[in-house]
């Protein structure tokens, strides 16, 4: 298979790994935390730039007019047709990223989903135990989901080799994070926590083995 072919296989591929590509890269109704960005504006073009690869919605005003931009892989160019005012940046949120599912639902930024130590009272030796554990396993899921549906593999066998065995181990680790991420919420969080908690994981690590098996049969499919 030469170079373009395999480029072109390799979209293919990331594509149905996605769910289709039409399908939105940035949930843009869940703003997660702040971030940092810069607007700069050079004869008809405004230039958005984020200090993250992550989803992001910059809001900035043109000439005092309120404008708001969702920035993907950090930089978006904006061409207004005429030469631009003046740019001045308001503020960066970092959203809610639909790409690469599989390694995003389970990294480590996201460990407010284990839930955080009551405050105003202190946390027992137990809980404490318990919740380094979760905190552990869900750091071994993230270390091992490193499923990225915006990486550009050479060719089918290197895309079907790599996301594959990336699956496999991620899905070899989630129940051991599962089991002690609701053991954890179970024992030392608000009653109900444990059962919210695991119909969150349940849903993701369905979302995990649904693109597993979408890789798994595009793969199969040769072509």
């Amino acid at each position: 298979m030469g170079k373009q072919a395999g480029m072109a296989f390799a979209a293919l591929l990331l594509a149905s790994a996605t769910a289709l590509a039409d399908e939105p890269a940035c949930d843009t109704n869940i703003r997660v935390r702040g971030c940092r960005a810069e607007v700069l504006a050079e004869g008809n073009t405004v230039t958005i730039r984020t200090a993250t690869d992550q989803c992001t919605v910059v809001d900035w005003t043109l000439d005092g007019a309120a404008r708001s931009t969702v920035v993907t892989d950090g930089e978006a160019k904006i061409d207004l047709g005429a030469p631009a005012g003046a740019a001045v940046l308001g503020q960066c949120s970092i959203v809610k990223d639909l790409r690469g599912v599989a390694a995003r639902e389970f990294g480590t930024s996201d460990a407010s989903v284990i839930g955080k130590p009551p405050e105003g009272r202190g946390e027992t030796t137990a809980c404490k135990g318990l919740r380094e554990a979760a905190v552990a396993a869900q750091q071994r899921a993230a270390a091992v989901a490193d499923f990225d549906t915006r990486k550009a593999y050479p060719d089918k066998e290197t895309a079907c080799t790599e996301m594959l065995a990336n699956f496999e181990t991620l899905n070899a680790v989630l129940p051991a994070f599962m089991d002690a991420a609701v053991n954890y919420a179970r024992q030392c969080q608000p009653p109900g926590r444990a059962d919210a908690l695991r119909t969150e994981l349940s849903r993701r690590v369905n979302t995990a083995r649904t693109q597993h098996e979408k890789v798994r049969r595009t793969c199969m499919s040769g072509g």
